[in-house]
């Protein structure tokens, strides 16, 4: 019998390589190479990513911190000591699964904003494979757990382009959420490949830490058991310890009292450490402290008290990530999979600064421009809710200058406080210097080269479509076997905010302006000699004008070539401000109705967002029923409407200073409710509540008005997760239990002088 003539690759008969003829007795079978087949054998990955840690915040770079597991990966392993990393979030991700500059990729700030430019469109572009594209396309088993954070944040609901979620990604499976930060108690909205995971109310023990890894194991377990000799591709996104620093009561009590000697005390005890453990050398000094932060010894007790509190904190929440890691490293060994395991620990980016000198047990306030309350931060301290779900804190500068010893300056930053950051690789079975210290420099877009490189696969020649753009990184393979094997990169730019650097050899020069939208000059160049000066003391760009000049010219060239300009150091109306086209769907009316999962806070902020907006709600109520009939946000920054004991309730919460309108009675039958608010400039604003057509309550003031929700979206008929009002905790997600038809918010004018939801061209053409 003839071959079929047919040249097309999916065709089942294009390829084979076996002779048909009429009956099977006279024809020969042929089975093409599975993709199981071409990997067998070959090394599991598990990359292990931790958010906002800085480079001496593990017990093997010299903290005192408890991470026993972590440290036991690194004496088994390697640790690198010259690794830098990009000094925020979305871009960071970027780079390590693709390799690639993040802004050449289309994620050069984090995924809140798409201001119209190539390199700012916070979703990795489809010409950029990612590693889970490429090891899954070779046969690998892929999966992620924990924060993803590089999809648009107006793509993050079920009607959003899915084309940048995980699973169109190359991951086969995950198992986490979308954004930037959510609460470790009582997180946003979770999703499951591309389904939100019907969660209501979260037990009372959920941690989201652990929760990731309950569920990396899951899966490691159930491939181990299906087909063992197959390899896998985990990637465990922890959040930790990135803000909100909530951590579970027994692990704050191991660090109870701990801090009371205060950062300068901790900082001198970690530098010394780093050097006793050969990881820094005579050539690193102890960068001062950066301006405005105080010695810890003029502090007033109260405050010493409290700040020693925010450490403790974050000390817990770093023990329960070496916990995790654990639990992770633990099934490995078990399964008899560790040694031909390669695993990857690191940070995303250097430690972060957000909370201010003082710190703040509400960032959601302190981001918004609230002033702290440092009086009911310290009672929470006291009484032990500080850390728990009820609170939001950051820890002060202080300590984040403790996390990057012995480095300056923090996360979205390029200085070394903000880019060098810990990298542990550990496989047994290719490392035989177990416990080296690499001090030779590399780069997060070198990550995916090297593992491609010591797995034998080669970068794809296209990618969606489209032709594969080739890695920026290099492989530093020859580093994992020989000590002495010299760096591959000799130069690198780096951009956050208008925030610029670029490394050429051991020469760096760095610029830093201030956030908000003016840049008084691009000018402002230190220049450092990393060789002499790693932890960048002394700026001798006064002494070498011609070497800044031609590094700065070399920073501008590969700026233009990756998609780097134009410069924005806009921060809060950078992530408000929306494209033309989406100016119709955050100015028209949306309905709700009862029944319908959590929608998405990506659509609901913004018809609220610092404007006027009124909210009908149309249910049935008679003797005996009650519940939540919407609930908006949570308790941080939220709306609830519910009924209780007969009467109807309104509360405009913000944090510990809720707005409680009065009760209203109500009368059996249809109801139709309205709250009619308005913005007033100025972030104040007013509210009244209407019952089938009379005002029952008059305006009142309701300050200040919504910028953002933090982590839910809207709920319709009960209040899933994070509630708004404590009235009715004891009651769950208290479900309404008459009929609910449905709710309409109208979203009206802005308010006067407000930047939320401009349109992103416009306010270009107002500035020139």
């Amino acid at each position: 019998m003839t071959k079929p003539d047919n040249r097309r690759n999916g065709d089942p008969g294009a390829h084979f390589q076996g002779h048909i003829e009429q009956l099977i007795k006279d024809s020969t079978p042929w089975w093409p190479q599975t993709k199981s087949q071409r990997v067998h054998g070959k090394p599991n990955v598990v990359v292990i990513y931790l958010d906002d840690l800085g480079f001496s915040d593990l017990g093997c770079y010299g903290s005192e911190i408890a991470t026993p597991h972590i440290d036991a990966l690194a004496a088994g392993g390697l640790r690198f000591a010259n690794y830098t990393t990009v000094p925020m979030c979305s871009p960071a991700r970027a780079a390590l699964l693709t390799g690639k500059n993040p802004h050449s990729v289309g994620c050069g700030w984090i995924a809140h904003a798409n201001p119209g430019f190539p390199g700012y469109s916070g979703e990795i572009a489809p010409d950029a494979p990612t590693l889970a594209e490429i090891l899954g396309d070779e046969g690998y088993s892929t999966m992620m757990v924990g924060k993803w954070h590089n999809t648009w944040s107006h793509n993050v609901h079920e009607a959003g382009d899915h084309s940048s979620w995980p699973l169109q990604r190359g991951f086969d499976k995950f198992y986490g959420f979308m954004d930037a930060e959510t609460s470790y108690f009582q997180p946003e909205r979770l999703y499951e490949g591309n389904n939100p995971v019907e969660v209501d109310a979260y037990p009372d023990d959920h941690f989201a830490t652990d929760d990731w890894t309950n569920r990396a194991i899951r899966w490691m377990k159930e491939h181990h058991a299906s087909e063992p000799d197959h390899p896998f591709f985990l990637y465990t996104a922890f959040n930790a310890p990135h803000m909100p620093i909530q951590a579970k009561v027994q692990d704050i009590d191991k660090y109870k009292g701990r801090y009371n000697q205060g950062w300068n005390v901790f900082r001198q005890a970690r530098f010394e450490r780093q050097r006793a453990m050969g990881l820094l050398d005579e050539r690193h000094q102890l960068a001062p402290l950066p301006p405005g932060v105080p010695e810890w010894d003029s502090l007033p007790a109260e405050r010493q008290e409290l700040f020693a509190k925010y450490m403790e904190l974050y000390a817990a929440l770093v023990d329960n990530i070496d916990q995790n890691v654990g639990r992770i490293v633990g099934f490995l060994k078990e399964a008899g999979l560790l040694d031909n395991t390669i695993i990857v620990l690191s940070s995303d980016n250097g430690a972060s600064a957000v909370g201010g000198l003082e710190g703040t047990p509400n960032y959601v306030d302190q981001r918004e421009g609230q002033p702290v309350d440092h009086a009911r931060a310290l009672q929470m301290a006291r009484d032990g809710s500080l850390g728990q779900d009820e609170s939001l804190p950051a820890y002060p500068t202080g300590w984040a200058q403790v996390s990057n010893t012995p480095f300056r300056f923090f996360k979205r930053t390029p200085l070394n406080g903000g880019i060098r950051v810990p990298f542990v690789l550990h496989w047994p079975d290719k490392i035989k210097d177990a416990g080296a210290i690499r001090r030779e420099w590399i780069h997060v877009t070198d990550v995916t080269p090297t593992l491609l490189d010591v797995l034998g696969i080669a970068h794809p020649q296209s990618s969606h479509g489209f032709d594969a753009r080739k890695p920026d990184g290099v492989s530093f393979a020859p580093m994992l076997v020989d000590g002495s094997a010299p760096t591959q990169r000799s130069r690198q730019h780096y951009e956050l905010e208008v925030n610029r650097a670029y490394i050429e050899g051991h020469w760096k020069i760095a610029s830093l302006q201030p956030r908000g939208g003016v840049i008084a000059s691009l000018d402002n160049w230190m220049l450092f000699d990393l060789a002499t000066d790693p932890c960048e003391t002394t700026d001798l760009a006064a002494q070498q004008p011609e070497r800044v000049a031609r590094m700065a010219a070399a920073f501008d060239a590969d700026a233009r070539a990756n998609y780097v300009y134009p410069l924005d150091n806009r921060a809060l109306e950078r992530a408000v401000t929306i494209p033309p086209f989406m100016a119709d769907t955050v100015n028209r009316p949306r309905t709700f109705f009862a029944g319908t999962p959590t929608v998405a806070r990506a659509i609901v902020a913004p018809l609220l967002g610092d404007r006027h907006f009124t909210i009908r709600s149309r249910f049935d109520w008679q003797p005996g029923q009650e519940g939540v009939i919407f609930a908006i946000g949570e308790a941080f920054v939220g709306l609830v409407l519910y009924v209780m004991d007969g009467q109807l309730h309104f509360v405009f919460h913000r944090w510990m200073s809720p707005v409680e309108l009065p009760p209203v009675a109500l009368v059996a039958g249809a109801q139709d409710v309205v709250l009619e608010y308005r913005a007033l400039g100025q972030r104040r604003g007013e509210g009244r509540l209407l019952v089938n057509g009379i005002e029952t309550v008059p305006y009142t003031g309701m300050s200040p008005t919504i910028i953002g929700i933090h982590v839910e979206g809207i709920d319709i008929g009960m209040d899933r997760r994070q509630r708004v009002s404590h009235r009715y905790a004891s009651k769950r997600t208290f479900p309404y239990t008459g009929t609910i038809d449905r709710v309409v918010i109208e979203p009206g004018p802005q308010a006067p002088g407000s930047i939320i939801n401009s349109i992103e061209a416009n306010i270009h053409r107002q500035r020139d």
